[in-house]
């Protein structure tokens, strides 16, 4: 079975073994190119990376600068819908709200932001259906492949979930909720190269505005099935009366959406990422989240953006609860 999906061009290699210090496939040891007895159902997906020396020690527990909104990896070459497979550590924000096993392999709930190394933003819904006590869930980070522990990958118990005091279970509206992880005073998560925070965005900011190149990302639907590996997917920042038309009644001043109108385009987010980020890159290059995954109709439906919990509308109440 082809791990990442099968391919349908021409096959050129077969028994390809490599070292990992080659530049590229075509230094691999091989036979002839073009030879082969394969079938693509046996295709093989590649990812180059690089991963620096470890310090020695346990010199990963000190903290970094406090920093923001960078990505210092990415310029290396349940939902997201005409999305593709991002590059490991490339969303270093990137978190997942997983149910407590006994097993130790948690159901993946929702999708989370990183804000610090001790707080992750995702949506109050996420906690509709089991509750909000702390023991039942933990926070993954530093995941790329939910199936492959990663070398970064760290999942961290839960201390508290503050849920903000005005979200119904019965609206959409002020749906954005707070975790704050495990840990000795202001050090839960280890960050690194592939773990760091995202920054917000300040009060009251107009995304529309300010802020471009913007990018959802999950573990979610990607219209055959589950994703194994972290996907993203760009999407535009829709103008508020187009979601206001869209979505009468329901579309508040604390929302936003976005996502492309056009039939053919499908790039949306699903259920599997709710609670997931929404984030843009500012003047500067650092990236800021400017929303949180919260509800849609159906799956990269014409006519129907995704709808996102406006960040810019909490600033206040999240630094409030994270003294950030």
């Amino acid at each position: 079975m082809a791990y990442f999906g099968e391919g349908k061009g021409p096959i050129h290699m077969d028994n390809v073994e490599c070292t990992g210090a080659e530049r590229s496939l075509a230094d691999c040891i091989k036979q002839e190119i073009g030879r082969h007895n394969c079938r693509h159902s046996e295709d093989a997906g590649v990812i180059c990376d690089y991963f620096g020396k470890k310090a020695p020690g346990n010199s990963n527990k000190a903290p970094l600068p406090a920093v923001c909104g960078l990505r210092p990896l990415h310029r290396r070459q349940k939902r997201i819908i005409g999305g593709k497979h991002s590059l490991r550590g490339g969303w270093p924000w990137q978190a997942s709200l997983r149910l407590k096993s006994s097993h130790g392999d948690g159901r993946l709930l929702c999708g989370a932001t990183l804000l610090s190394s001790c707080w992750v933003l995702t949506a109050a819904h996420c906690f509709k259906r089991y509750g909000h006590g702390p023991r039942s869930y933990a926070v993954r980070v530093g995941d790329y492949h939910t199936l492959v522990p990663e070398e970064f990958e760290e999942e961290i118990g839960v201390e508290q979930i503050v849920v903000h005091g005005a979200y119904r279970p019965n609206s959409s509206d002020y749906d954005i909720a707070l975790v704050r992880l495990r840990g000795p005073g202001e050090r839960c998560a280890r960050l690194s190269g592939h773990v760091l925070p995202a920054c917000l965005p300040l009060w009251r900011e107009r995304p529309q505005k300010t802020a471009s190149n913007c990018h959802i990302t999950g573990w979610g639907d990607t219209g055959r099935a589950y994703s194994r590996t972290l996907q993203q997917a760009g999407v535009p920042l829709l103008p508020r009366r187009v979601c206001e038309e869209r979505y009468k009644g329901r579309f508040t001043r604390r929302m936003l959406c976005a996502g492309n109108l056009r039939e053919h385009s499908r790039v949306d987010s699903c259920q599997g990422d709710s609670g997931g980020p929404l984030v843009c890159e500012r003047p500067g290059a650092s990236w800021a989240v400017y929303g949180v995954t919260s509800w849609g109709h159906g799956c990269g439906v014409k006519d129907s953006p995704g709808v996102y919990t406006k960040v810019s509308a909490f600033v206040p109440w999240i630094k409030s609860v994270t003294k950030l």
